[in-house]
């Protein structure tokens, strides 16, 4: 389905994906796209999906999986924490559902568990250092301030999909009016 379809910049809530529009003064922000996996009353929560970072986890924290799997920039908050999203659902204890198919958290030992029984494969996860936050009602002020577009998320988009085309290929399908801007540059001056 295409996102024109079903509309853009609905209100937030958890599972739903932001897409950084091209002209952010926030560089952590700029061009990117973010999984909100909390949404309350008290401030939002998520994980920046297409800043992939040039490290592994074994790297940053050895000895903690059996498997090594590459890290994301998850935001500029907490840079010194590790998280993790799946869609392995109550396969891991204690993780918690953002929407369907996908899930944040939870056991790590279990993840070890998983990969041991055979259950889990490197495509299943996304670890990122740091988390992007918001105070109250503070994203819908930024969204109705157009710095977001605001989309629904599938497991496709989080996990699938290749981490350099991942914004392009988003904005592309929120139509016509929009597909010119893929191809912005990094930055807008150069227009």
């Amino acid at each position: 389905m295409k996102i024109k379809e079903i509309g853009i910049n609905f209100k937030p809530s958890k599972g739903s994906v932001l897409i950084g529009e091209p002209f952010m003064t926030d560089l952590n922000f700029r061009k990117s796209l973010v999984l909100i996996c909390e949404h309350e009353s008290e401030g939002s929560v998520g994980f920046v999906l297409n800043k992939p970072m040039n490290l592994m986890c074994s790297e940053l924290v050895p000895e903690i999986l059996d498997h090594d799997f590459p890290l994301f920039y998850g935001g500029p908050i907490e840079e010194n924490s590790l998280h993790f999203i799946h869609r392995l659902g109550n396969l891991i204890e204690d993780s918690i559902e953002i929407s369907n198919g996908i899930y944040w958290g939870g056991s790590i030992e279990q993840v070890n568990i998983l990969f041991e029984k055979g259950l889990a494969k490197e495509t299943d996860f996304k670890f990122f250092i740091g988390y992007s936050g918001w105070g109250p009602n503070q994203l819908e002020i930024e969204i109705e301030q157009k710095a977001w577009w605001t989309i629904p998320s599938n497991p496709e988009i989080v996990f699938d999909s290749e981490s350099e085309e991942l914004w392009e290929n988003q904005v592309k399908e929120l139509g016509e009016d929009f597909a010119y801007l893929a191809n912005s540059p990094e930055d807008y001056l150069w227009n």
